[in-house]
């Protein structure tokens, strides 16, 4: 989403999204916009999940076992995760999850992706990061009487 292999997820998260959202107090929705930038199309679950139905029955096959229903379900769960902490991220309203240490830590892990669009790439599980590189110290999460 933040190069131009595809031009579709290019414009919609590195040009919208990152032009809307960008690090500090403009890193929140501002009241009176609506939530249409935050998250994926509708579609988008459906077409990113059944990109990876073919792969799961390739693993699955190679492996001699069933993994495609426990892939699949793995797959939404983490597609659900995703844009529900992205918009909490965004949208902060005081929510219990808010308040907790794991989410805080995310949360600058992601703000910083804001800053450094190359870096922290994976809002859900930024072990992606660590492998690839990409992963930097978020420890700059926007105190709280800014985020309301």
């Amino acid at each position: 989403m933040h190069t131009r292999i595809w031009p579709y997820p290019f414009k919609s998260h590195a040009v919208i999204h990152h032009g809307l959202f960008r690090s500090g107090p403009t890193y929140f929705l501002p009241s009176g916009r609506n939530y249409d930038n935050i998250r994926f199309a509708w579609w988008n679950a459906p077409l990113i999940i059944g990109l990876h139905a073919p792969v799961l029955l390739w693993i699955g096959w190679v492996l001699e076992t069933n993994i495609f229903f426990g892939g699949m379900a793995a797959l939404g769960l983490y597609y659900f995760l995703y844009e529900y902490l992205h918009f909490c991220m965004h949208v902060p309203k005081g929510r219990w999850l808010e308040r907790s240490a794991w989410f805080s830590w995310l949360d600058a892990h992601h703000h910083q992706h804001h800053e450094r669009h190359f870096k922290n790439l994976n809002v859900v599980l930024p072990l992606a990061d660590l492998i690839f590189g990409t992963l930097i110290r978020g420890n700059r999460r926007i105190p709280r009487p800014l985020r309301a």
